[in-house]
C-alpha cells in the first residue's frame, strides 16, 4: 500500500474478541469506519447534506489481534472519481512495525435529502487532492 497521510488510533475492548481470543472479524469493518470518521473531520468533510456509503469492501487479514495489543488504523483516499472513491486502510502497531489487516473500501457520495448518488463535492475533492497529493 501507498504512503498514509492520517491515522488514528484504536480502543480495544474486551467484548471486540471471539471465543478464540482473536479480534473478531466484524469489528475490523467498525474500526475503518470509526478510521473514515475521524478523517472526514480531518479533511473538513461535515457529511451534512451530501454524505457517502460503503459500495464494495475488501478486507486481507494477515495477523491475528490479541488482547493487549495496540492498533492503529492507517487511512488514505487512493482513487477520485466522478461520484465514488476509493479509501485504503492498514491496521497496525502504533510503531508501524506490525501490519495487522489491509483493506480498501469504494465509496459513493449521496444526497442525504434526496438518496440520489452525487457528485463528490468540488470542494471536497480539492481537499483530498492537496491532503492526499493526488
Amino acid at each position: 500500500m501507498s504512503q498514509f497521510n492520517f491515522e488514528t488510533p484504536i480502543q480495544i475492548r474486551f467484548g471486540d474478541f471471539d471465543m478464540l481470543g482473536h479480534l473478531n472479524n466484524a469489528v475490523y469493518l467498525t474500526y475503518y469506519e470509526t478510521a473514515r470518521i475521524h478523517y472526514f473531520q480531518h479533511i473538513g468533510w461535515e457529511l451534512h447534506d451530501i454524505s457517502n456509503v460503503v459500495a464494495s469492501i475488501k478486507m486481507d487479514f494477515l495477523l491475528p489481534v490479541v488482547p493487549l495489543d495496540e492498533i492503529v488504523v492507517k487511512i488514505r483516499t487512493s482513487r477520485l472519481g466522478n461520484k465514488s472513491f476509493d479509501m485504503e486502510y492498514e491496521l497496525v502497531s502504533p510503531s508501524g512495525d506490525t501490519i495487522y489487516n489491509r483493506g480498501i473500501s469504494t465509496q459513493v457520495c449521496f444526497t442525504k435529502s434526496s438518496g440520489n448518488t452525487a457528485p463528490i463535492p468540488e470542494d471536497i475533492r480539492q481537499k483530498l487532492i492537496k491532503f492526499e497529493n493526488l
